[in-house]
């Protein structure tokens, strides 16, 4: 099994179709009936659930249960896309919206493995986190779905909450506990490569995320000048 490598071939082909199936599946759907949206969904949700199975089998069962919990930020963004898939509630596309997007493209571009594909680790994160992004842009697209200037506001300060909360998660359970990559940075070639080490790290990473809330806004904010 080769190691991964963020340049080669096979890693590239794999993100392209992964970011082709999140715009044209939705865009295929769009004018479906609502039985086959319907169908869309609960096949996403489906699929998510089974990824979080196969994540605390490889992780929490076949290693250690600390790591396959599902406490990672890219976790809180699946269950908050699947609860709007389910409900339609703005909240849920919001959250999956600023944190599916930012965490789940870099996730795919920049996964968090020691093997390439066809590691099945691999694979699994490339699908997992290409399933998150998909119900985002099912709302996007199917939905017309979008976020606002105050909705970049709101969902830093409900981010920065569950940050605090995920310290003393990670400190009660203890190593090898590391959600939210809040005690030590992911494996694997990454952007925190070019971060300062631990615990700084984190402070890198918060600011990263502020900017990327605010960089995801900028499309529909120049959208929004333009139409004035």
């Amino acid at each position: 099994m080769s190691p991964f490598n963020l340049l080669s071939p096979s890693h590239i082909i794999v993100c392209i179709m992964c970011f082709v199936a999140i715009v044209y599946i939705p865009k295929y759907f769009k004018n479906s009936t609502d039985t086959a949206k319907l169908l869309l969904s609960y096949s996403i949700i489906f699929l998510m659930l089974i990824n979080q199975g196969m994540d605390f089998y490889r992780e929490g069962y076949l290693d250690e249960w600390k790591l396959g919990l599902p406490l990672h930020l890219c976790d809180f963004a699946s269950l908050a896309g699947a609860l709007y898939l389910l409900t339609k509630k703005r909240e849920f596309f919001l959250f999956a919206f600023f944190f599916g997007i930012a965490g789940g493209t870099m996730s795919i571009l920049t996964p968090d493995v020691i093997y390439g594909f066809p590691h099945v680790p691999y694979i699994q994160n490339e699908i997992g986190h290409l399933l998150i992004i998909l119900t985002v842009s099912y709302g996007i697209i199917i939905d017309n779905q979008r976020p606002y200037l105050k909705d970049c506001h709101r969902v830093l300060i409900f981010a920065s909450f569950l940050l605090a909360i995920m310290y003393l998660v990670n400190y009660l359970l203890g190593p090898p506990a590391n959600y939210w990559y809040l005690a030590e940075k992911p494996i694997g070639d990454n952007i925190t490569s070019f971060m300062r080490p631990e615990p700084f790290h984190v402070i890198d990473l918060y600011a990263l995320a502020v900017i990327l809330v605010y960089l995801m806004y900028l499309p529909y904010y120049l959208k929004d000048r333009s139409k004035q």
